[in-house]
């Protein structure tokens, strides 16, 4: 796969937001939005209706939720979100952003879809004058990244915001090094064996080996089997 010449290298939008704030401030925001995800009363009511979402709105989120993917993890020499379209995006969705952050409350669910919706209307408010759907691919990463490190605070769509792009942002980074589409276990096998495939996935882009299989069990065992035991440690602390 050729790269495009105006495309930005992997994750090259996301990567400069550390030149805007410290690593430690940027994983904060995130770990806020999760926590946040968790009760959607945290957020005034008066800024979404607390209804049911509508098929048409999760339809949206959807989009919107698949657009964001494209920017965190865009395609260059090795394969993207878009390569893995549209399961990856249903997938995402419907595990890590439902069920792994919102345990499965589809009352916050339906906020969250109101909110991931907002990323999308809001920047007519804020004299973007454009939806971000609309918007260029540059446009969408600055977007993104102004959200990201608190730009719009003095706006007071800041918690809105930031909530929903938080969700997507690290729901799509897990569901992509997750090693989708090859992240499904064997059920009931003793060792998970990953199927060959020409098409790289996030394992094989970040060099991971894979499950422990066989031979290099058996190799380990041998390596361990005479290791010398420490005293003094306590079995018992549940953090060991």
């Amino acid at each position: 796969m050729n790269r495009s010449i105006d495309r930005p290298a992997r994750g090259a939008s996301l990567v400069a937001l550390e030149n805007e704030v410290s690593r430690r401030a940027f994983l904060g925001r995130l770990l806020k939005g999760t926590a946040m995800a968790t009760s959607v009363a945290a957020i005034s009511p008066k800024l979404w209706a607390l209804d049911k979402a509508t098929p048409e709105q999760r339809a949206l989120a959807l989009r919107i939720f698949s657009a964001i993917g494209r920017i965190t993890i865009p395609e260059d020499q090795d394969p993207g979100w878009a390569s893995f379209e549209p399961d990856i995006t249903t997938y995402a969705f419907d595990v890590y952003m439902s069920q792994i952050f919102l345990n499965g409350n589809k009352d916050a669910l339906d906020g969250i879809i109101q909110a991931i919706n907002h990323l999308n209307d809001v920047p007519v408010l804020l004299n973007y004058n454009v939806a971000f759907l609309d918007m260029s691919l540059n446009s969408q990463e600055k977007y993104l990244s102004d959200i990201l490190t608190g730009q719009f605070e003095n706006d007071g769509w800041e918690d809105v915001l930031g909530l929903g792009a938080s969700l997507a942002v690290l729901s799509a980074k897990l569901t992509f090094f997750s090693n989708f589409p090859r992240h499904l276990s064997v059920r009931g096998a003793e060792y998970q064996i990953l199927p060959a495939s020409k098409i790289k996935s996030g394992w094989d882009i970040m060099g991971y080996k894979g499950p422990v299989g066989p031979a290099e069990e058996t190799a380990l065992r041998a390596k361990f089997k005479d290791v010398q035991e420490l005293p003094g440690i306590d079995l018992r602390n549940p953090y060991i």
